[in-house]
């Protein structure tokens, strides 16, 4: 790619970071983003320079040194249960892609960075939660989240590299109208003489939050990395409304109904990362990481409803109205999340290398054992992963490289007992998630 090529990519994306997004995002906090993440359970702070650092550590940009273009899918299946019944979570596919453009601007090195995950090939699939029925907040509302986020680094010197992005996570505004005139039902039918008639306005905004991160590279060996994503919540708010006459025999009555609900159902906590890689060997590469993850502000996924009914003063008839009730509250606590990656590579030809990779985490759930007024569901995680990566230089004059990398993860759950508004639940189970994903490394046309 020319000179002039990256410059105007990375003017480009100057415009992206400060327009208003339409998408939404919610990185994936327990398996990482990326095939390569993944198989390191997500330990990647301080090695990440791909698009996933986006969302990792923004610095990582800065650390590219081509333009790569990523593919990927993955798909996360849970074998929750309660009670050893069986959490109805479906699984989910997602889709992967990521853009990392690096250039310069006065001399110092830069890089843009974009990244996406769509999953079920819809914008938002969320349901709201029943205060009487078991519920996994970790796991229903998060990974059906549209994943966008875009970031942009700088290398001042070469031991330093500084990163900021912003990523998006939607929320569900509408109205709901229907006007016209009812007749009330009699044996004769005259119900189907109603005449209403209906509208729907309905928005998906979206929120930013913050992505910031610094690396600091001492040796060629030797990496740390601090990173920084604001929290988010999905709100979902509708209001509905009903206005017109209400005909019962020869009598009509004007009548104005109002309903509107609110519900927090989803939430991506603050996370504050620190990390570090370093290489014992030539071919070994050692990464480890703490996550501290702030839980405490996580709202009520439970609706508030409330009601307004107008009817005419001498109708004779009061509806009193209803006024929204605080739903319970979550009392989620934050969280510290270690994480460990070990990558091995093998080097097969000249051409042609081998990475081997697997990690560990531990995630204690932030949701309480004792809940009087809620049945949020959770258990403490041992997250353990593997993965193979397979790296070809040079493969057509196109490209610098082409990058295969696969990655197999499982959050094994430790079973729990919860007192809850049920009773007692006990959750037990794990959730699976498999990936893969192909990266295009770009080669400088005139070598």
């Amino acid at each position: 790619m020319t000179r002039r090529a990256r410059l105007c990519v990375l003017a480009c994306a100057g415009a992206l970071l400060v327009a208003p997004g339409r998408a939404s995002a919610s990185p994936e906090l327990d398996f990482g983003f990326g095939a390569r993440s993944q198989a390191l359970a997500g330990a990647g702070t301080a090695l990440a320079d791909d698009s996933a650092a986006v969302f990792q550590n923004p610095s990582g940009l800065a650390r590219a040194e081509r333009v790569t273009v990523t593919l990927g899918y993955a798909n996360v299946s849970y074998g929750l249960s309660d009670r050893g019944v069986r959490a109805s979570l479906p699984t989910v596919d997602a889709l992967e892609g990521g853009l990392v453009v690096p250039g310069e601007i006065l001399g110092v090195p830069v890089a843009f960075g974009l990244s996406l995950a769509l999953p079920d090939g819809k914008l938002s699939r969320l349901r709201q939660a029943d205060v009487i029925e078991p519920y996994w907040p970790l796991d229903d509302a998060g990974p059906r989240l549209v994943d966008v986020g875009t970031g942009f680094a700088a290398r001042p010197i070469p031991q330093l590299v500084l990163g900021a992005g912003v990523g998006f996570v939607a929320s569900l505004r509408g109205n709901f109208g229907v006007h016209g005139d009812v007749v009330a039902a009699d044996s004769a039918g005259s119900e189907y003489e109603s005449n209403l008639r209906h509208a729907v306005d309905a928005d998906l905004t979206a929120s930013r939050f913050p992505l910031a991160g610094i690396g600091w590279l001492p040796t060629p060996d030797l990496a740390f990395g601090l990173a920084y994503r604001g929290a988010a919540t999905v709100v979902h708010r509708i209001r509905a409304m009903l206005d017109g006459e209400l005909t019962v025999d020869e009598n009509s009555l004007p009548v104005r109904y109002t309903f509107e609900s609110r519900s927090d159902v989803a939430y991506q906590p603050a996370q504050l990362s620190l990390g570090a890689s370093y290489r014992p060997l030539p071919r070994l590469l050692v990464t480890a990481q703490l996550d501290w993850q702030r839980y405490k502000p996580f709202p009520s996924p439970y609706t508030e409803t409330s009601s307004h009914v107008v009817l005419p003063p001498d109708a004779g008839i009061h509806v009193p109205d209803t006024v929204p009730v605080p739903a319970p509250a979550a009392r989620f606590h934050d969280r510290v999340v270690p994480r460990l990656g070990v990558e091995p590579r093998f080097e097969l030809t000249p051409a042609l290398a081998l990475r081997l990779r697997a990690g560990y985490a531990f995630e204690r759930s932030p949701a309480p054992e004792l809940q009087p007024a809620t049945r949020l569901l959770d258990v403490d995680r041992h997250l353990i992963a593997a993965g193979a990566g397979l790296e070809w230089q040079r493969p057509v004059p196109l490209f610098d490289a082409l990058r295969l990398d696969l990655s197999l993860a499982d959050a094994i759950g430790v079973a729990r007992t919860e007192t809850t508004s049920a009773g007692s639940d006990r959750a037990s189970g794990h959730v699976l998630l498999a990936g893969v994903s192909l990266a295009l490394v770009f080669g400088d046309p005139s070598n």
